[in-house]
C-alpha cells in the first residue's frame, strides 16, 4: 500500500503490517486528534488480559528476521558503528510508551512509588522519572498479572521496531517533517516544552507511536560506546560492571538528530528524568 501524506511524504506499507485506518485532524490552537477509523489487521495485535480480566497494554507482532543495526547514512555518532546484521526471533512490542495510567495502576497494586508527571497531566501521557530498575519491576508485575513474559527490548529489537522496515535517516524519510515528532525542534506544539499524550502523531510502517521523540525509552543492553560486541552478548545484569544503560528514540527536550532510530544514548540505571520513560516487549511462545 502507498500512501501520501499531507506534507507530501510518501510511504509504502505492506498491508499486512497495517491494522486500522486513523483520522488525524488539526485544531488551530488546539492539540491535533488523532482516532481510529477501521482495524483492518487485528491479527497482529496483542492485548492480555489481567487476572481480573481488564486489558493489558495493545502489542503490535512483529515478525523479525535479518536487518542492518547502526549508522546506515554514514554521518551518525561513532557509538552506531560498526554496523552490524543482526537476525531477531518475532516478538510483540507495544504500540505507545507506557502511560502513566498503566504504571499508576501498577503502584496501587504494589505500593510502589508514584513518579512525578512535572504538572503535565497523567493519563495517557507516558509514564517519565522511572530508572532502569522500575522499569524492569513493571515489566515483572505485568507478567505476574498476565501469565506472560513481559520485558524491555533489546537494542537491536528497539531499533528493528523503531525503523518500521525502513532504512532511511528517520523512518518516514531522510529529512525532517515539521509535525512528525515531539523533539526541541521538531515543529510540534510540544517541542522543548513536555511530552505530548501518547498517539498523537502517525505511527511509523509497523504501526507503532512515538518510537521518535517524545520521551526517551529505556532498553536491556549496558552502555558500550560501539558495535564491536556481537549482539546478544552485552546485555548485563547490573552487576557493578555496568555503570550505564542505553536509553533510545530522543526526548521532546533533545533535537531531531537524537530522535533517529539509530541514535542511542545512555543514563545511570537508577536515575530518573523527566524525559525518559519505556515500552515494553512481550515474548510470543513458540507452539
Amino acid at each position: 500500500m502507498v500512501v501520501e501524506t499531507a506534507v507530501g511524504v510518501t510511504l509504502t506499507i505492506p498491508i499486512t503490517e497495517l491494522s486500522q485506518l486513523a483520522l488525524r485532524v488539526n485544531r488551530p490552537g488546539h492539540p491535533p486528534l488523532f482516532r481510529s477509523l477501521q482495524r483492518l489487521n487485528p491479527a497482529n495485535l496483542i492485548q492480555d488480559r489481567m487476572r481480573d480480566g481488564t486489558p493489558g497494554p495493545q502489542m503490535r507482532v512483529l515478525r523479525g528476521g535479518r536487518y542492518t543495526q547502526g549508522d546506515l547514512q554514514g554521518d551518525g555518532d561513532g557509538d552506531e558503528r560498526p554496523t552490524r546484521l543482526v537476525s531477531l526471533q518475532p516478538f510483540a512490542i507495544g504500540v505507545y510508551e507506557v502511560t502513566f495510567e498503566e504504571y499508576d495502576r501498577f503502584c496501587r497494586d504494589t505500593g510502589h512509588r508514584r513518579p512525578d508527571d512535572q504538572g503535565w497531566g497523567r493519563g495517557d501521557r507516558p509514564v517519565v522519572n522511572v530508572t532502569w530498575v522500575d522499569a524492569n519491576r513493571f515489566a515483572d508485575w505485568l507478567s505476574r498479572r498476565t501469565g506472560q513474559r513481559y520485558r524491555l527490548p533489546t537494542d537491536a529489537e528497539w531499533e528493528y521496531a523503531a525503523r518500521g522496515g525502513t532504512s532511511s535517516r528517520y523512518w518516514w524519510g531522510d529529512d525532517v517533517v515539521p509535525g512528525q515528532a515531539n523533539c526541541a525542534d521538531c515543529g510540534s506544539l510540544w517541542d522543548g516544552e513536555k511530552s505530548a499524550p501518547v498517539g498523537r502523531f502517525l505511527p511509523n510502517p509497523f504501526g507503532l507511536h512515538d518510537t521518535a521523540g517524545n520521551v526517551f525509552e529505556w532498553v536491556q543492553e549496558c552502555w558500550r560506546d560501539d558495535f564491536s560486541i556481537p549482539p546478544g552478548q552485552d546485555a548485563g545484569v547490573g552487576d557493578g560492571k555496568c555503570g550505564k544503560r542505553v536509553i533510545r528514540g530522543g526526548a521532546w527536550s533533545f533535537p531531531h538528530q537524537e530522535v533517529r532510530p539509530a541514535n542511542r544514548w545512555r543514563d545511570f540505571p537508577t536515575r530518573r528524568s523527566d524525559d525518559t520513560g519505556f515500552r515494553l516487549v512481550r515474548e510470543l511462545r513458540a507452539d
